[in-house]
């Protein structure tokens, strides 16, 4: 590996739009290196080019699906062979796929699986030995939906959940590497992701989703990074999102019986559904 470089490297995942491209922007403007990964080049070139040709020679395109463990772990050693260091990774890439279960197939499960949860676990398997010794920050980006559960996220939720156990685990067992973790929960915030999945939410998920409020990706990205810069641990980019934290066992029930009862009505007026 080459001697470190001077500037700090951040290394985000699902960086070619939405959360991701925006903490790109956010950590740009304090200095960072920047580097980049996303399934497809094209748009990854497309988002660099959004950026502004001043801040393109400090950004890394790096094509990579995260449900590829080697290639994760080939990403990676790219970056660090290159740069001698990453200082910050941020796992943003996600899918979803809204549908009640007895609507859903069994890949729409595995493959939201495969990209939520084992896409960050790759991506931190690989970068935690770089990052040993130095430290650093490791974010992973979750959801509203890893505190409570809510109909129609059968295939999306159980990842979610699964990332903010990772997340607390990790919190623990890095410390000593001086590596600090912190997971985020964003409401609804306002991507092509969140464009394309609205039409297809079940009723019951697009009331239970709407009650979360929305936020735009940048402010989203500021907040998280600001928050993530104090060393702490669960980032809250919203009000709602910090209250769902801290009272999700009580709420529980309460959402639970609101949306037995927005079930249970939609049955009655679609007896097909």
């Amino acid at each position: 590996m080459p001697a470190p470089s001077l500037q700090k490297v951040a290394v985000i995942s699902g960086g070619s739009s939405g959360i991701g491209l925006a903490c790109a922007r956010v950590l740009l403007a304090q200095g960072y290196r920047i580097a980049l990964l996303a399934r497809d080049p094209d748009r990854l070139r497309e988002a660099a080019t959004s950026i502004g040709s001043d801040a393109e020679a400090r950004v890394d395109l790096v094509p990579v699906d995260v449900t590829d463990a080697a290639a994760c772990q080939a990403a990676i050693t790219g970056i660090a062979s290159r740069h001698g260091r990453i200082d910050w990774l941020i796992t943003s890439a996600g899918i979803v796929e809204p549908g009640l279960f007895h609507d859903l197939d069994l890949s729409a499960h595995r493959a939201q699986m495969e990209t939520n949860y084992f896409g960050t676990l790759h991506l931190i398997q690989a970068a935690v030995p770089v990052m040993r010794g130095h430290g650093g920050r490791i974010t992973l980006v979750s959801s509203g939906a890893a505190f409570i559960g809510i109909a129609g996220y059968s295939g999306y939720a159980p990842g979610k959940f699964a990332v903010r156990a990772l997340a607390e685990i990790l919190r623990l067992e890095l410390a000593e590497d001086g590596i600090t973790v912190s997971f985020v929960a964003p409401p609804d915030t306002e991507t092509p992701q969140l464009v394309g999945e609205r039409p297809k939410r079940p009723l019951v998920t697009r009331l239970v989703s709407e009650q979360g409020g929305t936020m735009t990706a940048l402010q989203v990205a500021e907040r998280m990074i600001a928050q993530a810069e104090t060393g702490a641990f669960f980032l809250a980019p919203s009000r709602t999102m910090a209250w769902l934290a801290q009272f999700h066992s009580l709420y529980r029930p309460v959402l639970a019986w609101q949306q037995r009862r927005i079930l249970k009505r939609n049955r009655i007026n679609d007896p097909k559904s």
